[in-house]
């Protein structure tokens, strides 16, 4: 599941929204509502590690009651 549908998306865009506020509207757009390429934008603006930058999103993922 690296492509999500675009009711989880726009529920979890709100939730990224606020624990990475250095994303802009473009790297939302740029990951084109894929797992990896959310990943690889949160890891690029917030200086993180990969597995950190994916423990971020699997996490918003998992309080929206989603098993990834």
């Amino acid at each position: 599941m690296n492509l999500l549908p675009d009711t989880t998306w726009a529920q979890l865009v709100p939730r990224i929204k606020a624990t990475c506020p250095r994303l802009t509207e473009n790297d939302l757009a740029e990951s084109q509502q894929r797992i990896d390429l959310l990943t690889a934008k949160i890891q690029n603006r917030h200086w993180v590690s990969r597995s950190d930058a994916q423990r971020t999103v699997l996490g918003a993922l998992s309080a929206l009651g989603l098993k990834v």
